[in-house]
């Protein structure tokens, strides 16, 4: 399996050990020693990840609660998502490590980070004035909010008006932070600018009388007179702000009520106050709706009920903004009421007639839609992003702008409406000390903009060239609409259409559109997963021919990200596609490939993808071609699970699932067996047998000399449970190189695949003439396997072996002479039952003979020896190790037993074997097997045959009945048995 990007896993290390920094510096302080450990260590990884000498830098930046390394997201811990969502709230987009960073630079960024309840948008701040002076650490911020001047002095007119607010600050906020009244409050704003000061004139718009004086009014266009008494001035408790949502002025004037509010809504006390400070505001030269119409040239919209409002221009929505800006400092506590109206007045006096026009409409509309909502800090809030969003919908609308203008627009609108926030948002506050991220000022402009767009539109934009400048978020809301709808079809239009900007010929839009098909990676999973591969083809198209680095890494992500969706979903053609374009990247770019590769997480689901497989008998479709094209990985696991099954229905499925992976997978193994490590190589034997054992019987014996014992010994046991037909010949090959201690069992299983092919070399091992290092042990397992191989030559060879006699004996040991006359049992059954009254053999000595095995058995290995339970446990003690070991045997036979083991003991370690046996001990050499439950199973691979007869005779003793004939020993019932155990 292919290694992981190095500068990623030290740059995974880093970010851990940066965050752990961080969580001692809270706990303890910088001047704890652990936290100084702890910087040198973060310090040292840092330098794994961009060592000295090398130009490109570590770029760690945050989208949400994601951290990205050089723009690749990271499967990060709760704690990492946790930094990742408070560099976001801070408004960093990312932090930039340079090769030239020192270990001073990295303490002063750490420590630039808040130890208390500190606010996150404190961290900009703090990081850019510790950091001012450093060369190795760059901060980059998603944007930068201009701050406004202050305010200036209070006037005498300002005075007035305090006078009747009076000064204390609540209650002033509580004014600003009503519609209904701050919207009378700047129609008297607007009636001051308008007048002139004196008690006579005529006008063009709806006054009445009031408790301030007298006078007449009549509609637009009439003259009228008026005279007045008082302080104020004619008309000063009356005054009348015709809003486009009322209709027409009534003759009535002050006496005319609205829906939903106060008769006497513009003669509070605020009109009054207002009146007095602005100066008469009798109908000298008309209402606050007449000064718009006077106002600054520019276009005209029809607006509410039929009327013409003069649209205003961009900047002069970014100075109602900046004055709804100063009224938030006063009303978060910027000062009194006094400076309040001060300041107020100032901003609105800035201000076209058609932008005053503008916020009066907004404000009623506001108040309309919640008449009887409590007053709270976010009414301000509320008013300018209403009047963003309507300015930059109107402009879309008229077709003024498009969509990708309509995002600079309300970034450059966000500017303003983030300061205000940043004021009044108290709530905001409470939520980041909680630790909650709450959206971005500029993600909740965009969802607003959004939302307000006719349905229409939006599905002629996200049908467009330009869908890529529609926010992510607010494609998939639409996209989930239409799922729910059950309109499906559309939904794949969209995100189709979303996924072509990817070729746009625009640097931006194929930059934004690859960061929103990871964003949205699971919608496209989840309505068709074939539009996973239609997005991963152009994503791939571009890795082939992008030629900027920063597009590639920003390609490149979004490529890894819907691959590994693609995995996540078992979307299986989708794998295969991402697989087979990442083959086009391989071919003109190498190293990018194989980055990819190791980032993609396809090859680490490979396991999961085998054990689909397996369990489902019948690969999904697409799978197998998947799996063909990691053939390395592949073979890997199926090695593994092949080496693992017992059943042979198993072992012949697994198999069959390596075989349709194709030549490559095969060639995989080969190779695997000539070059690949010791381990690497021990564990794909079993399979290549199957699979082709003739690569296995050329290759494997010059391998087998320099494997150790114990991996000769899995390597034995794989080829026999393989169940290849040619692993006979590979037995026969691998024979002379394989440790004394293991050849026995290799003519075991030379015995058990019953080739005649065996048969030449058997026999003459069966007459003496060994292996190099062989004992006489192997004679005996060498008549065992003549035994189980049907070939009449053998008959006279085992009959010389038994019938040879001496003076006053016989020649031939006896353990010799009784695996004799058993394979004579089997092969000439009527002359070994004749000839054993006269063999000098008790029945009992026979007792124990070798089990029939069966041929079409259903187990991939079985027990060559018949396993006897002892009435009384064997006591047995190890002599060869530096700590002792007490085996307490329970069951055993004679090649093997199962025993309680006193402690620990890795299989396949030898062990000198001493069977406390009465007063003289018997003595074998065993290797140590697999653990069942509590007991270790162990197999012996060398005794004297002496001592063979000494443990034969104590297992008959256990076995009943007895005096059962050759024949009936001769038959052994079908035991299941894992991999090397006998």
């Amino acid at each position: 399996m292919k290694s992981a990007d190095p500068k990623l896993t030290a740059g995974r290390a880093f970010v851990r050990s940066l965050n752990i920094l961080l969580k001692f510096a809270r706990l303890y302080g910088f001047d704890h020693v652990r936290t100084t450990e702890l910087l040198e260590v973060a310090f040292r990884e840092l330098r794994s990840a961009i060592p000295e000498g090398t130009e490109a830098g570590l770029l760690l930046g945050a989208t949400g609660n994601q951290l990205l390394l050089d723009g690749v997201p990271l499967e990060g811990s709760p704690a990492e998502k946790q930094f990742a969502q408070l560099l976001s709230a801070a408004g960093l987009a990312s932090v930039q490590f340079l090769p030239s960073i020192t270990t001073e630079e990295l303490n002063l960024f750490a420590q630039a980070f808040p130890t208390g309840k500190a606010k996150p948008a404190e961290l900009a701040e703090q990081l850019k004035a510790t950091l001012s002076g450093a060369k190795g650490i760059r901060i980059n911020e998603i944007c930068f909010v201009a701050t406004d001047s202050r305010f200036r002095d209070a006037n005498r007119a300002a005075q007035l008006a305090a006078a009747t607010l009076g000064d204390d600050q609540d209650e002033f906020k509580q004014w600003l932070n009503d519609p209904q009244k701050l919207l009378e409050m700047i129609a008297a704003a607007q009636g001051a600018r308008s007048g002139n000061g004196s008690g006579n004139g005529s006008g063009s718009s709806g006054f009445g009388s009031g408790p301030g004086g007298g006078g007449s009014g009549n509609h637009a266009g009439d003259s009228g007179s008026g005279a007045g008494t008082g302080a104020s001035g004619g008309n000063s408790g009356g005054f009348y702000y015709r809003d486009a949502s009322l209709g027409p002025a009534s003759e009535t004037g002050a006496s005319e009520s609205r829906p939903g509010a106060d008769p006497n809504f513009f003669s509070g006390p605020v009109a009054e106050a207002s009146a007095s400070f602005f100066g008469s505001t009798n109908a000298a030269t008309g209402t606050a709706g007449a000064a718009s119409e006077q106002s600054a040239p520019g276009s005209t919209v029809p607006h509410a009920r039929g009327r013409l409002v003069a649209e205003p221009t961009e900047d002069e929505i970014l100075g109602i903004l900046s004055a709804l800006t100063s009224m938030g400092q006063v009303s978060a506590g910027g000062g009194t009421g006094m400076a309040a109206a001060g300041a107020f007045h100032e901003q609105m006096s800035q201000l076209p007639g058609r932008a005053q026009d503008t916020l009066k409409a907004a404000l009623a509309e506001i108040a309309a839609h919640a008449p009887g909502a409590k007053p709270d800090q976010s009414t301000l809030i509320q008013l300018a992003e209403h009047l963003a969003i309507k300015f930059a919908l109107d402009r879309y609308e008229n077709g003024d702008v498009k969509v990708n203008a309509v995002r600079q627009m309300l970034d450059r609108l966000n500017t303003e409406i983030e300061t205000l926030r940043k004021l009044l948002g108290s709530h905001e506050e409470k939520m980041s000390d909680a630790g909650i991220v709450i959206e971005t000022h500029r993600e909740i402009l965009d969802r607003q903009f959004w939302a307000a767009v006719p349905e229409s539109g939006k599905r002629t934009v996200l049908l467009s060239t330009e869908a890529w400048c529609i926010p992510p978020r607010n494609v998939q809301s639409y996209v989930g609409e239409l799922i729910e709808q059950g309109n499906i079809a559309d939904a794949v239009s969209v995100l189709q259409n979303y996924a072509a900007c990817a070729d746009s010929e625009d640097n931006d839009a194929r930059k934004k559109t690859a960061a929103g098909l990871s964003e949205m990676a699971g919608l496209y999973a989840k309505t068709d997963p074939r539009l996973l591969g239609a997005a991963l083809q152009h994503l791939g198209l571009r890795l082939n021919v992008e030629q900027d680095a920063e597009m590639q890494a920003v390609v490149s992500a979004a490529f890894v990200r819907l691959s590994q969706e693609a995995a996540t979903s078992r979307s299986y053609s989708a794998m295969e596609q991402a697989l087979d374009l990442l083959s086009g990247v391989e071919a003109q770019r190498p190293g990018t490939a194989n980055t990819l590769r190791a980032k993609m997480g396809i090859e680490e689901r490979v396991p999961e993808f085998v054990e689909e497989a397996l369990r489902a008998r019948q690969a999904a479709a697409g799978l197998t071609a998947v799996l063909k094209m990691l053939p390395q990985t592949t073979m890997e696991q199926l090695a593994t699970r092949f080496n693992r099954c017992t059943l042979r229905n198993d072992a012949e499925h697994v198999a069959n699932l390596a075989a349709d992976l194709g030549e490559e997978g095969v060639q995989y193994l080969r190779s695997t067996l000539r070059g690949g490590s010791i381990a690497e190589a021990v564990e794909i034997v079993g399979l290549l047998c199957k699979l082709d054992a003739r690569s296995a019987e050329v290759f494997l014996p010059a391998r087998m000399k320099e494997f150790p014992r114990n991996s000769q010994d899995r390597v034995l046991r794989q080829i026999s449970a393989s169940g290849s037909p040619g692993r006979c010949r590979i037995l026969l090959e691998v024979l002379d190189h394989l440790d004394p201690l293991v050849m026995p069992l290799a003519i075991d299983e030379i015995g058990v695949t019953g080739d005649r092919e065996a048969l030449g070399r058997l026999l003459t091992i069966v007459d003496g003439d060994l292996p190099p290092g062989g004992g006489t042990y192997l004679r005996v397992k060498a008549v065992e396997a003549l035994g189980r191989i049907n070939a009449p030559e053998a008959i006279t060879a085992l009959k010389r072996i038994v019938e040879a006699k001496k003076f006053l004996g016989w020649i031939q040991p006896q353990e010799l002479r009784i695996a004799a006359i058993q394979a004579l049992g089997r092969l000439d059954p009527a002359w070994a039952v004749a000839f054993l009254p006269q063999s000098g053999l008790e029945r009992d000595d026979l007792a124990l003979a070798p089990v029939a095995l069966k041929p079409n058995s259903k187990y991939v290995r079985q027990r060559r020896h018949k396993r006897v339970r002892l009435t009384k446990p064997v006591l047995a003690v190890s002599t060869n190790l530096k700590e002792a070991c007490s085996l307490e045997i329970k069951t055993a036979s004679l090649s093997g037993g199962v025993a309680k083991i006193s402690r620990h003991l890795p299989p396949g370690t030898p062990v000198q074997l001493k069977f406390q046996l009465g007063l003289r001990n018997l003595q074998a050499t065993a290797l140590m097997r697999d653990y069942r439950a509590q007991d270790m199973a162990f197999e012996i691979v060398d005794i004297t045959l002496e001592e063979r007869s000494r443990l034969r005779r104590l297992l008959a003793d256990h076995i009943a009945p007895r005096g059962s004939t050759p024949e009936d020993h001769a038959a052994g019932a079908e035991t299941p048995v894992p991999i090397g155990t006998r």
